[in-house]
Order: structure tokens, then sequence, then C-alpha cells
């Protein structure tokens, strides 16, 4: 015995509802050789003929008409799924996971979550602050907000911005190495890992490394406690009035800011409005990002 499938119950009622081939095919938005393909088909896998197909149109047997009585029975059922599913998805309410990092959060997502919220009161975000890569492919959060080089598979986003990076210290920390060239001299301060902390550590010495932590954060307070040198996003070291830039030259200067989600999540209600919102909403950071301090 063969199962029966949805798809084939589709054909069956179209024909059933509309008399014909040709009208069937029109309301099912194919040609007539497709549903004429899939009747034969069916029939062919059950054993049972559906339809007596007469000169003026198609008129269902009795085992037809048998089985009509069935077919709209679990129309009914799939359409009430989809009712359900659909009103739950469109509703803008439930929980959203976002993960960012705490310097993103603080100082550039917080003003923009709070517009999000009073725009989407009833939804509910339920926020991961980490350095961490978390893995969206396996659905740990909805949608994250990073810096990367490109996304990988299976997710897909939108690039918000480039994060400029640059050398930041106490203005006294970079008096004291007056006549010292600071990547000779200097301590410094770097991330455990990412593109930031490989691309400075490969201009200093490992003995010149006096911290090192899993993000910017301690990195900019150790450095405003005038402990070294550290190398930071320009958001994060020109929006301290206790720390300076450095005119060091290095190659990594900037990253891409990306939003991103999990390709089967791009069209859930919830995740479209906060990928409708943010673009918007982060236009006016775009300069202070790339380093723009004018």
């Amino acid at each position: 015995m063969h199962s029966i499938r949805w798809g084939d119950l589709q054909y069956v009622l179209a024909v059933a509802n509309e008399g014909s081939l040709s009208a069937a095919a029109r309301s099912l938005g194919v040609n007539h050789s497709t549903v004429l393909r899939r009747l034969d088909a069916f029939e062919y896998r059950h054993k049972l003929q559906v339809f007596h197909k007469l000169s003026t149109g198609y008129k269902l047997t009795v085992e037809g008409q048998k089985l009509l009585a069935s077919a709209l029975a679990v129309e009914n059922t799939v359409k009430e799924l989809e009712h359900k599913i659909f009103g739950q998805e469109m509703k803008l309410e439930g929980t959203l996971r976002l993960t960012t990092t705490d310097a993103l959060s603080r100082l550039v997502l917080g003003t923009h979550l709070a517009t999000f919220h009073e725009r989407y009161p009833k939804i509910q975000l339920d926020l991961n602050l980490t350095s961490r890569q978390i893995d969206i492919s396996h659905l740990d959060a909805d949608v994250a907000i990073r810096t990367a080089s490109e996304i990988p598979s299976p997710l897909v986003g939108t690039k918000l911005c480039k994060i400029a990076f640059g050398v930041y210290g106490a203005p006294d920390y970079i008096d004291s190495l007056q006549g010292k060239h600071p990547l000779e001299s200097a301590s410094w301060l770097v991330m455990l890992q990412g593109n930031a902390s490989i691309r400075i550590s490969e201009l200093i010495s490992k003995e010149k490394v006096v911290m090192k932590a899993d993000s910017f954060e301690p990195l900019l307070i150790a450095a405003e406690n005038k402990m070294g040198l550290a190398y930071l996003p320009c958001f994060m070291g020109e929006g301290t009035e206790k720390l300076q830039r450095v005119n060091i030259e290095v190659n990594h200067q900037s990253t891409d800011l990306w939003m991103m989600t999990h390709k089967d999540l791009e069209n859930a209600a919830r995740v479209k409005a906060l990928f409708d919102f943010m673009p918007k909403a982060m236009k006016s950071d775009f300069n202070r990002l790339a380093g723009f301090t004018s």
C-alpha cells in the first residue's frame, strides 16, 4: 500500500472543484499537462479510478466521491494548521534571541534596541553578550550582530557597516614613551582571539603583552589605568576622555559588522522586523564606527 501525499490530493481536489483539467491548472498555477500527469500517477499508484473522463469534463466516480470527502477533511486540517502557524509567526510578539558583544551593546546598540522595543513592545529580547562566536548554525541564537570577514553557510545576513580600529593609551602613559617607539617599548593589552589580536600580536613581542582578555571592555579599562596600549575599536577608544589615539600604522585597520541569522529563520516575523529596523537605525553611527571623529 502506498502512502497518500497531500500534494497529490491537492490536484484531485482542484479537478473535482473545477470540473476540468484546464480550470484546475489555472487555479493551481500550473500547466494542463502537469495536472494530467499528477492525476494519472495518483490513480496508477493507488489502483483507483477517481474520475470518469467525459467529453463534458471530469466527474467523480463513487470511489472518487468517498476519497473527496476524506480529502476535504485533510484540507481543512492542513488549512487550520497553516493558519495557526502563520498566525503565530506573523504576530510580532514572543522571544527574539540576540547575541552581540558587550561593547556594541553598551555603546551602539542599546539606544536602538530601546527604540525597537518601543515599536514592538510585545517582542521580548533575550540578549546574550559574549565575544565567543555563538553557533547560529545550530540555532543557539536567532540573530547575531558581530564582526566577521564573511558569513559562513548556512547563515544569511546583511552588512551593517565597517568598524575601524586604532591603538589607544592614557595620555600620561603615552607621554612616558616619548622618544621611544611604542611597538618596541610599550606594554600591550590584547584580545585572546580574533583578527584584531592576531594582527597586532604580529607586530609586538610576546614579553610586551601584560594582559589578555576575552573582550575589549577590560582592555579599555586597563588602558585607562595606564597598564599599556590597547588595540581597540575606534568607537570605544574615542568614546572615553581618558584615552587618546597613538599614530601607529597597522595592517588590520577595519572589519565588517554583520547582522546574521540562520537561513531557516530569515522569514520569521520577529527576525524580519529586526533586519528591517536595525540597518536604518544605525545609519547615524556609520561615521563614528568607521573612525571619523569630526
